[in-house]
């Protein structure tokens, strides 16, 4: 590390013959970079060094903060402030802001190695996609997903026209769901703490954090049909390069983020509607997404897995179709039956049931980040003595859906 103590008059001359070490990309070769994403940090004396900072100075006599020609501030001994350029003998300390150069502050700058490294992490971020979720970015190739993960476990119809392949390895671990378009990425979603952006949110994420990196988020899309209203508390949606990035917040975690899905903009715009069309195929898919979805839920809560159960799914199915078709909206059915009456109806013997109902969710996401959104539905999802579980949809005459879930022991 260097340190000098510099005047105003020395500090212009030392910027004029080129003493003052001002780092650029092209000293560093991608080669001496190894393999980054982009949100590595760089530490000098314990303080991170930020992409583009030169050193660091500290006000050791009273001076001033200077923006745009004026004096807004005086800042006291002892303050500590990043540096970005030396120009016209002030210190560009970020923002607009400046700092003169004279014998009031000490600059001192880190080593080169440290330097170097923190352009590499720049010329990674420049590069990064703008959401990974363990490494997958949108545009990726089936290849780079297979490599990484295998064959997809399951693959069911989505209402893009596509398919959500859902991939893990091994008992719901870095759980993602990934639509390939052409055998390139066009949407992917996942509830894993596997999610990086270039604004540094993620799976944990506080709401506050996200919308101040984002901004306000979209209250309506653009589809081909006409514009639809879209605002939730419990979700933001922003419209990223050409995707609808989407973050899920957990109100049962400071509302912090708990899920993401990405979708390119052009998948969005050719779904008819907020449901699509309304299939058996589409049907079947999303039941077997919703189980997909609460187990890897339950894994995150380091909970065991639910078993697929047949004569669940049926009563679930059959409760699902019975209040689309007959419009209502509750546990219990028109003929005074409880979900514990149809489950022993179908042949169920248990020592312990829940049921889980919704209505009018897009999809098997949806659906499922809103049970996990609200407090008894959740508590379903993960409680620790269920072992089985079955999922029914239905679709009303409008395509919009009915979700059932019922869960049990033996």
């Amino acid at each position: 590390m260097r340190k000098w103590v510099q005047t105003a008059a020395i500090g212009m001359l030392l910027a004029a013959a080129g003493w003052l070490w001002m780092p650029s990309s092209s000293m560093v070769k991608a080669e001496d970079c190894g393999e980054l994403v982009g949100t590595e940090k760089v530490w000098w004396d314990g303080v991170e060094l930020k992409p583009g900072q030169i050193g660091r100075l500290t006000v050791t006599a009273p001076t001033e903060l200077w923006l745009s020609n004026k004096a807004v501030k005086t800042l006291p001994s002892g303050a500590v402030y990043r540096v970005y350029a030396l120009r016209g003998g002030y210190f560009d300390v970020g923002r607009g802001y400046g700092i003169k150069n004279d014998a009031r502050v000490r600059y001192e700058t880190p080593s080169k190695e440290k330097l170097a490294a923190a352009l590499c992490v720049q010329r990674a971020k420049a590069n990064m996609a703008d959401v990974t979720m363990n490494g997958v970015a949108i545009g990726d190739s089936r290849a780079k997903v297979e490599a990484m993960y295998g064959k997809a476990k399951r693959k069911t119809k989505n209402a893009y026209g596509l398919y959500w392949e859902a991939y893990d390895q091994g008992g719901y671990k870095n759980f993602l769901m990934v639509s390939y378009d052409r055998d390139r990425v066009a949407a992917m979603y996942t509830n894993q703490p596997i999610v990086q952006t270039k604004k540094g949110t993620g799976i944990g994420t506080a709401k506050t954090v996200v919308e101040a990196r984002y901004g306000r988020p979209l209250a309506v899309i653009q589809k081909k049909d006409g514009l639809y209203s879209i605002q939730n508390d419990e979700y933001d949606t922003y419209l990223v390069n050409g995707r609808y990035v989407t973050f899920f917040y957990d109100r049962y975690n400071n509302n912090r983020v708990d899920g993401v899905l990405v979708v390119n903009r052009a998948l969005e715009y050719e779904k008819p509607g907020f449901y699509g069309t309304a299939t058996e195929e589409l049907r079947t898919a999303y039941e077997y997404q919703i189980f997909d979805l609460a187990n890897a839920a339950r894994r995150l809560h380091g909970l065991p897995a639910l078993a697929w159960d047949a004569k669940a799914a049926a009563a679930a199915r059959e409760h699902s179709e019975d209040m689309a078709v007959h419009h209502y909206f509750s546990h219990t059915n028109l003929q005074g039956l409880s979900p514990f009456d149809r489950l022993k109806r179908h042949g169920i013997a248990y020592r312990v049931a829940g049921e889980n109902i919704a209505y009018g969710q897009y999809d098997a996401i949806f659906v499922h980040e809103a049970w996990m959104h609200s407090l008894g539905h959740r508590q379903n999802l993960l409680y620790p003595d269920f072992t089985r579980l079955g999922v029914g949809v239905a679709f009303n005459s409008f395509h919009q859906p009915y979700y059932s879930q019922e869960f049990y022991t033996p």
